[in-house]
């Protein structure tokens, strides 16, 4: 769930973001001047992970817009960086492949003695905001007349689109778009799992299928009351005694393998 920070903690939260990044580091700010700590932040990144850095064109009339040389100087040391001047930019946010953060704060020392407030955005819970963000990052920002980054620079920058699956028993829907149950019911032909379990009583005697994984017997039962939350007791792939429900019938493990087996059936329906 999105969530409302300030101050020092924005602070903290702006230079977790950049530090944990594995994989991709978006930072936008009109105005950068880096003190030690956000210097050792960006330290902390692995060599191959791409860094984007967004900053306001500097112009005659104000002397204090863009970046700092020393900044500049800092960046230039480090590998796989980018630098983006745009003009007339004023947005501020800074997102890796798990967290985007909206923010008043620009990228400066001396925003820790201002008052600031923003939203810290965990992307796989919150997808659709999160594209939101990287939808008006490429498309509204990077890819306009007030952009210095060139066509194939731009390319290269753009993250892997996440896969996010959320599925109920009357919807899925991946990226945030609802995709048809028979298609998404025929990915499970190349899932590596012959049957499913019942999460009431561990039957075997149903298919694997996250979307109904209660046996005919337990589902009457179950039908009575309807709450998609109650507590069972197995997971519907492995059959292992866990903390399951309906709306959330897999154990971790189950959990993380599935969504890996739907992603590759998924980006395989996609090329065709």
């Amino acid at each position: 769930m999105a969530e409302i920070i300030t101050d020092r903690e924005l602070r903290h939260s702006i230079e977790t973001t950049i530090s944990h990044s594995q994989y991709f580091l978006f930072v936008v700010s009109p105005y950068i001047d880096l003190d030690e700590d956000l210097k050792k932040a960006f330290s902390h990144i692995k060599p191959d992970v791409v860094k984007t850095i967004v900053y306001r064109e500097s112009d005659n009339s104000n002397i204090n817009s863009g970046i700092s040389k020393d900044s500049r100087l800092f960046f230039k040391s480090l590998p796989n960086i980018e630098l983006v001047a745009v003009k007339n930019l004023h947005a501020k946010f800074f997102m890796n492949e798990s967290y985007t953060v909206i923010s008043t704060m620009n990228l400066t020392s001396s925003s820790n003695h201002n008052y600031e407030i923003g939203v810290e955005i965990e992307n796989e819970k919150e997808y659709e905001m999160f594209k939101g963000c990287s939808d008006y990052l490429i498309h509204d920002i990077l890819d306009s007349e007030d952009s210095d980054i060139s066509k194939e620079r731009l390319k290269n920058i753009i993250p892997k689109q996440l896969f996010v699956l959320d599925y109920n028993s009357y919807e899925v829907k991946i990226n945030g778009t609802p995709i048809d149950l028979k298609k998404f019911e025929s990915f499970h032909k190349y899932c590596n799992t012959k049957h499913g379990y019942c999460i009431r009583c561990e039957s075997t005697k149903i298919d694997f299928y996250p979307n109904r994984p209660l046996c005919p017997k337990c589902f009457s039962e179950w039908s009575k009351y309807k709450n998609s939350n109650y507590d069972e007791k197995h997971c519907h792939r492995c059959g292992r005694e866990t903390t399951t429900s309906i709306n959330d019938p897999l154990c971790t493990d189950c959990s993380d393998v599935y969504e890996f087996e739907i992603e590759r059936e998924w980006k395989k329906m996609s090329k065709k």
